[in-house]
């Protein structure tokens, strides 16, 4: 691995990157929540890890903790505003404090700049002394945005109309920085619309900690347990992008991941729940919300094939499963924004998407409908089947999504994509008729079914089932996998 330079400007993940790069492992005792370490020898001025700096954003109702690496058995004295505590650095340098949780900075509008906090570190050892003073931080909002490539894509205004002047919106690059219109395309593109969209809801600073990386599989964003030195393929990415954040207050992640192990199926529930599992049990701030964008379409389906089952119909499925599989998750649904290319170029919706179910869940806003229809039960009347669902209660719609707009109705387009499965075990194509908050689904071909299947194929172009708030319902199969 290479040592990128949005990895940190500090020397610290400087010496992470080349431990990375190197063919030795590291020892057991290296992978502790200590980790990473500074390179030797240290000096007396301290070095912040890295959610600390200018313009940083803390999360609120949290307590605070602060931490960084300065001489070994220095005395560390750390002040938030009047909060004042005092540490001494182990023998590897580090000292830890915590602050008492602090509410937020209420803003009047998004134009609003509060004054911000001050982070004092002072240092002591040898009859010496070493001062760093960090300014204008906010208290507020702070969610993790990782992932692979589709989360990394940075942000382009084009068909999103947000104002990027944004002096409490701050994102986690090189360094903390405020959104303007010069900044904003540092940031990752979900991220900043789901942030955008948070900070106009909560009037609240808003901080986003970017840390995803093109290209790469679940195992190895995975924590790295005491004991279990890393490979070339395991904890790659968690190392140098997630560890060095790991303990910083925050609401909550989102996860765009998926796409390098589409051909896991059913089996990526199992290394989701390894991967949420073990970044909670890190985190120490209990079963903290994980929101999962579910795979959207690529390259083409055949339309001979009522069944489905192909490309990534069982990992979309297993992405759904984690709702009630793993406690406090969420899931945005994309399945009518994709393309043929991996890299669907709407991800305002991904983002807005994100942001309703983070407004629902989370900040207890019940007038946001969290998510597009979800399956939740079948019911077989005669030769139909009625399918019911969850986030459907203000009912179904047909309508065609177009770019960035929000959906149209057309109640007379016909449901593509739909099957139903006859008692002989056999897929036929299906009508779908709307009643209220359920779809009825039949067959000519079907006298006595059995179950239902909408969207469950690799790219099933034209999805148009929404529910009346414009979100769109998932794919699904009544039969399982």
């Amino acid at each position: 691995m290479n040592s990128r330079s949005h990895l940190s400007l500090t020397a610290a993940f400087g010496f992470l990157a080349l431990c990375l790069s190197s063919a030795v492992p590291l020892r057991a005792a290296e992978l502790s929540t200590n980790f990473p370490k500074p390179p030797l020898p240290l000096d007396l001025t301290p070095r912040m890890g890295r959610p600390f700096g200018d313009n940083a954003v803390f999360q609120q109702q949290i307590p605070i903790p602060v931490w960084g690496w300065t001489l070994a058995g220095a005395e560390v004295s750390v002040s938030l505003d009047q909060q004042k505590r005092s540490a001494k650095a182990g023998a590897d340098g580090r000292f830890d404090v915590k602050f008492d949780a602090m509410p937020a900075d209420k803003l009047k509008s998004v134009d609003d700049a509060p004054a911000g906090h001050t982070l004092t570190v002072v240092t002591k050892a040898g009859g010496k002394e070493e001062k760093k003073t960090f300014s204008n931080i906010l208290i507020g909002e702070v969610w993790l945005c990782s992932g692979q490539s589709n989360m990394a894509v940075k942000y382009g205004a084009r068909g999103t109309n947000l104002d990027p002047k944004r002096p409490a919106l701050r994102f986690l690059d090189e360094a903390w920085l405020a959104s303007t219109p010069d900044t904003c395309g540092r940031c990752y593109s979900i991220s900043y619309v789901f942030g955008h969209k948070l900070q106009g809801e909560l009037l609240v600073p808003v901080g986003l900690m970017n840390a995803a990386e093109a290209g790469t599989s679940i195992e190895c964003w995975w924590y790295v347990p005491a004991g279990d030195p890393p490979t070339d393929t395991k904890y790659q990415c968690y190392m140098p992008k997630i560890e060095p954040l790991l303990g910083h207050a925050m609401r909550g992640t989102l996860w765009y991941q998926g796409e390098s192990n589409e051909k896991d199926g059913k089996e990526y529930l199992p290394k989701l729940k390894r991967l949420i599992d073990g970044w909670r049990g890190a985190w120490k701030q209990g079963d903290f919300p994980f929101y999962i964008v579910q795979l959207s379409t690529i390259g083409e389906s055949p339309t001979d094939k009522p069944q489905g089952g192909d490309g990534r119909a069982a990992i979309r499925a297993a992405q759904i499963e984690a709702l009630t599989k793993i406690p406090n998750t969420g899931i945005a649904v994309t399945i009518d924004i994709g393309e043929k290319k991996e890299h669907p170029k709407n991800k305002y919706d991904v983002g807005l998407r994100l942001a309703a179910w983070a407004l629902n869940k989370a900040y207890g806003k019940k007038d946001v409908i969290p998510c597009g229809p979800l399956h939740k039960s079948q019911v077989v009347e005669g030769a139909k089947i009625r399918v019911k669902f969850d986030y459907a209660q203000h009912g179904l719609m047909i309508a065609k999504k177009e770019d960035y707009a929000p959906p149209a109705p057309t109640p007379d387009a016909p449901m593509p994509w739909l099957s139903i499965q006859a008692k002989d075990g056999t897929w036929h194509w299906a009508d779908g008729k709307i009643d209220g908050s359920d779809l009825i689904v039949s067959s000519k071909e079907v006298t006595e079914p059995i179950a239902v299947r909408y969207a469950y194929t690799q790219h099933p172009a034209g999805c148009n089932l929404y529910n009346k708030d414009g979100l769109p319902a998932s794919p699904f199969s009544t039969c399982g996998y």
